[in-house]
């Protein structure tokens, strides 16, 4: 996504350890280096933890740090083709953009602006509260939790959980989720296209706001979407969004309880039990909760599914770009060896 020129600048912080009087313990003297980045750099080894000061932007190509990394509030840190051993820290207001990269340790993102992952390699949790967003594309991550924030994953494969309580939306795209899937309260709703789940499945709770819909697998309202496969069980609960659930395959049971209007669809393989709202007619009879999508549906939808996410990609765009700027204008940073 970004085009920039390396370069190099910044100052590495030190504290030291001071002994007691009876007895004098020494600590190593890597233990507390940390070391500051505001501006750019690339092709060098960070021996020790990193941070990026507060309202600073640091840009990095190529590089690898063998700590924790921790971006200052209203921060800006920007990776291509590096590593990070250990943890990322995204405090308040601040930006992380990860590109053709690997962080080995968690993800934290605390009330941050945002976190954006492309290409890259996610080898623990990534655990977001009350930050802007955390958007995805083409990534490995082990685990997704969020809360009161708005989750985008598309061409992601999981091996863990995906768990978002009151976030905006939470919308997954051609993805595998290698565990469960939980989705509750979102703002406006979720869409689950093209996907596979291989534990249980449940989204509930979503609200009436207004654009907000609950679609797995239809081919409508929203265009674009495929069906998808759920291992384990699927659960449509307590949604006052409408709901929009057709063409997927579900190995256990299909449970539909408590949504404000029966939800929409047809042509579900279902190898369980489909019951309640989604409960199949008698023979011979309409079916009294579920209503079959409209022929002329497709033809009536607003937009593709994926410009869900439109929003949240125009801000990675928007703060990526910025930071660059400021981490070019700031100049080459000292750091690493």
């Amino acid at each position: 996504m970004r085009h920039r020129r390396t370069a190099f600048i910044a100052t590495a912080l030190c504290a030291v350890a001071a002994a007691g009087t009876a007895v004098a313990i020494a600590a190593p003297a890597s233990a507390a280096l940390t070391t500051s980045c505001t501006g750019t750099a690339s092709d060098v080894t960070v021996p020790n933890d990193l941070f990026v000061p507060a309202n600073k932007s640091c840009d990095l190509t190529n590089v690898t740090i063998n700590g924790a990394t921790t971006v200052r509030g209203g921060g800006n840190l920007l990776l291509t083709d590096s590593r990070l051993n250990g943890t990322l820290t995204v405090q308040d207001n601040g930006f992380v953009d990860i590109e053709r990269t690997t962080v080995t340790g968690a993800v934290k993102l605390n009330s941050a602006f945002g976190g954006y992952a492309e290409n890259s390699t996610l080898g623990a949790n990534v655990t977001a509260t009350s930050s802007g967003f955390f958007y995805s594309i083409g990534s490995s991550l082990v685990g997704v939790s969020s809360t009161n924030g708005e989750t985008y994953l598309e061409s992601a494969r999981m091996s863990k959980n995906l768990t978002t309580s009151g976030d905006v939306l939470t919308d997954v795209y051609n993805s595998v989720i290698e565990g469960t899937v939980d989705i509750s309260g979102a703002q406006t709703g979720s869409v689950v296209c093209t996907s596979e789940v291989d534990g249980n499945a449940s989204i509930s709770g979503s609200t009436a706001a207004d654009g907000s819909l609950v679609q797995v697998g239809a081919s409508a309202p929203l265009t674009g979407c495929g069906f998808d496969v759920f291992a384990g069980n699927l659960a449509l609960t307590g949604n006052a969004s409408p709901v929009y659930v057709s063409d997927n395959v579900v190995r256990d049971d299909l449970t539909c309880t408590g949504n404000a209007s029966a939800p929409v669809g047809s042509s579900s393989r279902i190898r369980g039990q489909a019951t309640d709202q989604c409960a199949p007619a008698p023979a011979g009879a309409a079916a009294p909760n579920a209503r079959t999508l409209a022929p002329n549906a497709a033809a009536k939808s607003a937009a593709p599914a994926t410009s869900r996410g439109a929003d949240a990609l125009a801000a990675v765009k928007s703060r990526g770009n910025s930071g660059t700027a400021a981490a070019h204008q700031a100049g080459r940073a000292a750091i690493g060896s």
